[in-house]
């Protein structure tokens, strides 16, 4: 890389031995949304990345491997910048990428969905007030970490809040919030499995 390299600090300072893992996670993002101007530049800086072999051993906090989301932004860029990809990075991001029977998201979904619509629509005595906006936010902030990966930590975090918020509410709305509320600690668990990836 040369010295001008818009990444070689931010490279440095993830490969550095004790490197937390904030700044790990802040190198892949950054990969991830690499744009030097024109898809030319962006995709000769992760070619020159990836034949360096510097981004082989790097990997995020939850485990993505920004070997692969170099190749994944390359592949982005459309033809012809995706042709230039060689066979054993291509290798290395199939390899890399969940497979359906490991994906959680849309089981996330479906446990989610299942449980609002007995709360609102299943029990006798539906919610209310903010037991319903505490329903209706697991439900949307779930589907938005299952679709979003830009957004898939904060969601899984904001579910899982709501989540014991909703359960904490099952005292006054009782199976009405309660059973949403352990719908959504399970939907965190499944969004937040390693190797789960939203959809662009």
């Amino acid at each position: 890389m040369v010295a001008q390299d818009p990444l070689e600090h931010a490279l440095a300072q993830a490969q550095a031995p004790g490197a937390d893992e904030r700044v790990r996670r802040a190198f892949v993002d950054r990969l991830a949304r690499l744009d030097l101007g024109s898809p030319r530049a962006t995709a000769d800086q992760l070619q020159s990345l990836l034949s360096s072999g510097e981004l082989a051993p790097l990997r995020a906090s939850d485990g993505a491997s920004a070997r692969a989301v170099a190749v994944e932004r390359l592949l982005a860029l459309g033809y012809p910048y995706a042709l230039e990809v060689s066979p054993e990075d291509l290798a290395h991001w199939r390899a890399e990428r969940p497979s359906e029977a490991t994906d959680g998201r849309g089981l996330a979904v479906l446990v989610m969905t299942v449980a609002v619509c007995l709360s609102l629509w299943g029990v006798s005595d539906p919610p209310s007030g903010i037991g319903l906006v505490s329903v209706l936010a697991l439900e949307g902030v779930t589907v938005a970490g299952a679709v979003r990966p830009a957004l898939r930590r904060i969601a899984r975090k904001a579910v899982f809040a709501l989540g014991v918020l909703a359960c904490v509410l099952g005292f006054r709305y009782g199976v009405a919030t309660l059973l949403p509320g352990v719908a959504g600690l399970v939907a965190a668990y499944l969004i937040g499995q390693k190797g789960v990836r939203g959809v662009d």
